[in-house]
């Protein structure tokens, strides 16, 4: 099954495919390093937090200044570390929310060049290397003499797969071509839509040819 389908397509419908796949991951890439790039920005919006925290000591600060003055100091120091524990609550909260968001910008990005790199892989890389096989092991069939069921059979595989109005051109009677045996035409003709090319002594409709 996987044979079958990897030799549907012609040579420029492979091109096509394989120009619009690296074109498809390009894009995905690019678009999941800015996603990772905008999500990382975010982390480090956290200035004015810091800020605050900075802000925070210093008046913890000020207030244990009070705690040396007698009487009116009187749980002021009890007060300066409540603010000074406040503010490495914000330090710490920060800095997990920075490493949250760094580690979602990882995240987002391989999402997102995992959307084409899934399918390919899974599926269009199976297919590819399936008929990379097919047509290295065909070029090896053709190398010796002509072998009729071979020949045969990718003159019946034209008849199914090569354009209609391309197949005119190989034969006003294609059909009846096969039936009589008159096969080597239409199967350069499949060759051809391959993208393999056939033994000189075959007979090559040159609009086929390349």
């Amino acid at each position: 099954m996987m044979t079958e389908l990897a030799l549907l397509p012609s040579r420029r419908t492979v091109r096509r495919w394989d120009l619009a796949a690296v074109t498809a991951l390009a894009v995905f890439c690019v678009l999941g390093v800015l996603t990772a790039r905008h999500v990382w920005q975010l982390a480090e919006l956290d200035t004015g937090l810091l800020r605050a925290a900075d802000a925070l000591d210093d008046t913890a600060r000020a207030i244990g200044l009070i705690d040396q003055v007698p009487v009116v100091g009187e749980g002021a120091g009890q007060l300066a570390g409540s603010v000074r524990d406040t503010a490495a609550d914000i330090r710490g909260s920060v800095a997990g929310a920075r490493e949250d968001l760094r580690a979602l910008a990882l995240v987002l990005a391989g999402a997102v060049v995992a959307l084409p790199v899934v399918p390919l892989l899974l599926v269009y890389l199976p297919l590819r290397l399936a008929r990379r096989r097919e047509l290295r092991g065909l070029r090896r069939m053709l190398r010796g003499p002509a072998d009729p069921m071979l020949v045969e059979h990718l003159a019946r595989a034209a008849l199914r797969r090569v354009p209609f109005r391309e197949l005119r051109r190989v034969s006003p009677q294609p059909w009846l071509d096969a039936d009589r045996g008159r096969c080597l035409p239409l199967a350069a003709a499949e060759l051809c839509r391959l993208g393999v090319v056939p033994p000189p002594e075959w007979t090559v409709p040159d609009h086929l040819d390349g």
